[in-house]
């Protein structure tokens, strides 16, 4: 121990950059005459943490994880190298106020049987937060909470012992727990206790490490002399796992672990369930808002059969006749609408409704009138067809006009980032910055340096930023990032459901496919690349294993002609796999060169049209897997520049149709 130090203050940092520069400067103004040692624990954030902390505060000691390691952990690494007289654990999504460390210093210097006190916690809108003082989670005390009669009873010592509501925020006194966002305690003890318990990953450690002080003659006081603002739940957006089922996890592990031996299994049991009861419950809310869209479409193509057989019949006792057949065909309409993209993406599309309808009226068409045991009725289901046409676009139709546009019209916001922090990046970000009513929630740019205070992650860690921030739309500002860079991060983002632009530098139009929208001086249009589309990557798939099966069955007749001609197996290596081909003892080009790339079309490394299979030494990038043939391969160019490959290649995604990959294999046979 150093007496030299009064205070070590410990954050766990993960991805919340601007709340911790908020926090850091509210330290600095909070510490006056006190000495301080600061410790900031970064759990491998991507939006430049680390990069701040050097930068902006070089005397905080910052220790860099290289993954995730959770809170209990995180603290414990910094508090080994703590060597003050007492300690702060404080959540990075904090603001203190300028007494704050010198109240609570005061307050255990003069209460030597207080191990560790919380203060008075507010949420950022000014009320109180419940977790600023609470009691342990026994059968008696978390049933209520459980129940949820605390909400209704807030003032009633029974219902509201859990958070302790019944008592007065704005005075001090012993409680069973405080929050983990705010834990000042003696160095000492808490080395001796071992810090937080690593087996909780988040949520529950705070809980438990109050028990173990109270277990060790400690007791735990709420301060209200001081107050703290506490942005709840900040870190935990962030967080790739499930803080849902991390905190009711936590919650099953401190029951377990300090209760089962001290009350009967019944009423253990009856926690655990509770705990599993309401975790249930709030994943079953998420599920439902999550398959609302599928259930929806659902209930009106039922309701379209049944409509079409009462008028069909002029009665519904043939309702149970038709089970059967009115599932097989709503089945394949769901099917294909999720294909069509209506059940995963966020913004409601009536005209892809109607493709997605259409095509499952011709498959289910082609049912009724070629197989006679599925056609029970032509004029069922053609009436059925025609209400579905009506129903599926039609509640979208009427959902747009009514309760999206009253969302738009409360400025209704989708998150944005800007690739790219340039000069033409930075007006984009001033342009939707200072225009709310367009739509764009600005959260900051993507580079590779972090020069730009906005710059919240590096182009290496876009998909993982996606994902944590929850990113609607992509702006791409081409004075930093060409077309090339957009192609290749396109292949990497195309499975996620976000909205990608671009707008070129110097002018004010974005490229793209259909939407246009106006932004002040600046057109923008999405882009997308057809290949990427769910009903084309099906059709590609699908194309390639039948004309792969079906050429494999001339096999014995290939490796005929293979022993005849005396060809060698030679291996390619692409992209961290292995490619077989054929060759020629003499090196010449042979016609069946190919046949063994058959089981890596298969498998889905290859397809029959696509990149080029042999890059020239000129050419660096990969923009799609590569084929037998291409539009590239059909041009037969000795040399092929960079600016060509990527013509090519660009052109093919864009456009991609199976009547074109069939044209470049019909061309690719002639030549």
């Amino acid at each position: 121990m150093n007496p030299n130090i009064d205070i070590s203050i410990i954050i766990v940092s993960y991805n919340v950059k601007e709340f911790l520069h908020q926090c850091l400067l509210s330290i600095e103004k909070a510490i006056n005459n006190i000495s301080v040692e600061n410790f900031v624990v970064d759990n491998n954030s991507i939006d430049g943490t680390c990069e701040l902390i050097r930068s902006k505060f070089p005397n905080i000691k910052l220790i860099a994880n290289s993954e995730n390691l959770g809170f209990g952990k995180a603290n414990n690494i910094a508090l080994q190298k703590a060597q003050s007289k007492y300690t702060l654990f404080l959540n990075p999504d904090t603001i203190l106020q300028k007494n704050t460390l010198e109240v609570m210093l005061n307050y255990l210097e003069t209460n030597s049987k207080v191990g560790l006190a919380g203060c008075k916690i507010l949420n950022s809108n000014g009320t109180l937060q419940l977790a600023s003082r609470r009691s342990f989670p026994s059968p008696l005390t978390a049933s209520p909470k459980l129940l949820g009669l605390s909400k209704m009873f807030p003032k009633n010592k029974f219902c509201g012992k859990y958070n302790l509501t019944y008592l007065d925020p704005d005075k001090s006194y012993s409680v069973d727990a405080v929050s983990g966002s705010f834990m000042f305690s003696r160095t000492k003890l808490l080395k001796e206790l071992g810090g937080f318990d690593e087996t909780f990953f988040m949520y529950g450690e705070d809980l438990d490490l109050c028990y173990r002080m109270q277990e060790n003659n400690y007791e735990i006081h709420y301060v209200a002399k001081t107050t703290i603002i506490h942005y709840k739940g900040e870190s935990s957006k962030s967080a790739p796992f499930d803080s849902i089922l991390n905190f009711y996890k936590a919650m099953d592990i401190f029951v377990k672990k300090h209760f089962s031996r001290g009350y009967f299994l019944l009423t253990t049991l009856l926690l655990r369930l509770g705990i599993l009861g309401h975790f249930f419950g709030r994943f079953l809310g998420k599920f439902i808002n999550k398959i609302k869209i599928p259930i929806t479409d659902f209930l009106f193509i039922y309701l379209s059969f049944i409509f079409a057989i009462i008028i069909r019949f002029d009665e519904t006792k043939w309702f149970f006749d038709y089970q059967p057949v009115i599932l097989l065909y709503t089945f394949i309409y769901l099917i294909l609408a999720s294909f069509f993209g209506l059940h995963n993406r966020k913004k409601i599309d009536f005209i892809r409704a109607f493709g997605a309808i259409i095509l499952g009226g011709l498959i289910n068409g082609s049912f009724t009138f070629f197989m006679p045991f599925i056609a029970y009725s032509r004029i069922v289901f053609s009436i059925s067809f025609l209400f579905i046409l009506l129903f599926l676009p039609g509640w979208r139709i009427i959902y747009y006009l009514i309760i999206y546009k009253k969302i738009q019209n409360k400025s209704y916001t989708h998150r944005t980032i800007i690739i790219g922090a340039g000069p033409e990046g930075k007006r984009i970000a001033e342009i939707i910055t200072n225009k709310p009513e367009l739509g764009y929630l600005f959260l900051g740019f993507v580079d590779n340096d972090f020069e730009n205070p906005q710059t919240i992650s590096t182009i290496n860690n876009l998909t993982e930023l996606i994902k944590i921030k929850k990113i609607e739309n992509i702006i791409f500002s081409s004075d930093k990032f060409k077309s090339a860079d957009i192609m290749r991060l396109m292949g990497k983002i195309q499975h996620l459901p976000v909205n990608i632009k671009i707008v070129p530098e110097n002018i004010n139009l974005i490229y793209g496919k259909m939407h246009i929208e106006k932004l002040e001086d600046i057109s923008i249009v999405d882009i997308d690349y057809n290949i990427y589309r769910p009903i084309p990557i099906l059709t590609k798939r699908i194309f390639d294993i039948i004309l792969a099966l079906f050429l494999l069955l001339f096999s014995p007749l290939i490796y005929l002609v293979k022993l005849i001609s005396r060809y060698k197996t030679s291996k390619i290596e692409i992209n961290n796999y292995s490619i077989k081909e054929w060759h020629s003892s003499n090196n010449n080009e042979i016609k069946l060169s190919w046949y063994p790339m058959l089981s890596s079309i298969i498998s889905g490394k290859m397809s029959f049209v696509g990149d080029l299979l042999h890059l020239p030494n000129n050419i660096k990038t990969r923009f799609y897997k590569p084929g037998i043939t291409g539009l590239a391969q059909i041009e037969n160019l000795k040399q092929i520049t960079m600016k060509e490959h990527q013509r090519y290649i660009n052109y093919y995604m864009r456009n991609y149709s199976l009547m074109m990959d069939i044209e470049i294999l019909f061309k690719n046979m002639i030549r």
